[in-house]
């Protein structure tokens, strides 16, 4: 079962793939929104989520294989913390440096992959070189990688949290950023209220222990758990895709799309869009009086 509905999941993200990027061929790179940009990254990230590799696992005892299901996974989760940060951060300004901008988000959260690659890992590695290996009497092993995942957690929690409120007091009285912001807000509430009650479910109060780390892996007790999961993750990406898909006719697509605030205050705004046109919006208040008059 597993494997028909990683197959189903990765065929729909290779469509949706497909519909998206052809969508936007149209349009020149510099008129895509910086959502649209982040889409077309996820969306094959959201391909080796699924791993089309994962038949394999049955057909060979390479660890290598196993290895591969587990960092695809890591990775794609940590791309959608990345994101997060990036999308908060990146509407508000223009600029995004690789430096100043993209560095310090990369450098928050990269021990979440080192560690999250650790974790779903290292019991299964030392299972299979020492079978009297046992986690319960080796974990201290583990308490580094708990006090690192603990303390970068809670920097990535309080350095979002003032992202969002940044944006909402910057961007809140902004035409089309304010739309914007909610739709990402809601979506990921959403997807980490899921994904915690997952969590729980599957590993209950365990998280707290000082052994939590060696029972994270990517099997799953039950196969609603299983397919909750995958389910959430596959249509967070399927929803963004479809939400900041383009339209058939671009009309003022590349005007509205601009990532920069300042262009949401000084030009059009939702009301001059649908009631007056772009060339009676730029007339000035006082014409000059005609001297045949």
């Amino acid at each position: 079962m597993e494997i028909w509905f990683r197959l189903i999941y990765l065929l729909q993200a290779f469509a949706v793939l497909c519909c998206f990027a052809n969508s936007l061929r149209k349009f020149p790179v510099v008129d895509w929104s910086y959502e649209q940009k982040w889409t077309v990254i996820l969306l094959p990230l959201l391909i080796l989520f699924n791993d089309p590799i994962f038949p394999l696992t049955l057909l060979t005892s390479n660890q290598l294989i196993g290895m591969l299901d587990g960092v695809f996974q890591i990775t794609f989760i940590c791309a959608i913390l990345f994101f997060w940060l990036c999308i908060y951060h990146g509407l508000r300004q223009n600029e995004r440096k690789p430096i100043s901008f993209y560095l310090p988000k990369a450098i928050l959260v990269g021990p979440f992959w080192i560690c999250g690659v650790i974790m779903a890992k290292y019991r299964r590695m030392n299972e299979f070189d020492d079978p009297a290996f046992s986690y319960e009497i080796d974990s201290n092993a583990y308490t580094n990688i708990k006090t690192c995942v603990g303390i970068f957690a809670i920097i990535y929690i309080v350095y979002l949290v003032c992202l969002i409120l940044r944006a909402y007091s910057d961007l809140r009285s902004m035409p089309y950023f304010d739309a914007r912001l909610k739709f990402v807000t809601i979506s990921m509430v959403i997807s980490l209220v899921i994904c915690s009650t997952i969590t729980h479910m599957q590993y209950g109060l365990g998280l707290i222990e000082d052994s939590f780390a060696a029972d994270l892996n990517t099997e799953y007790m039950t196969s609603a758990l299983f397919m909750t999961f995958y389910g959430i993750c596959n249509f967070y990406v399927f929803t963004l895709a479809a939400v900041y898909s383009p339209t058939k006719k671009p009309g003022f697509e590349s005007s509205i799309t601009k990532d920069n605030p300042a262009f949401s205050m000084v030009n059009d705004s939702e009301e001059d869009i649908p009631y007056g046109s772009d060339e009676e919006s730029h007339k000035p208040l006082n014409p000059p009086n005609d001297d045949s008059d």
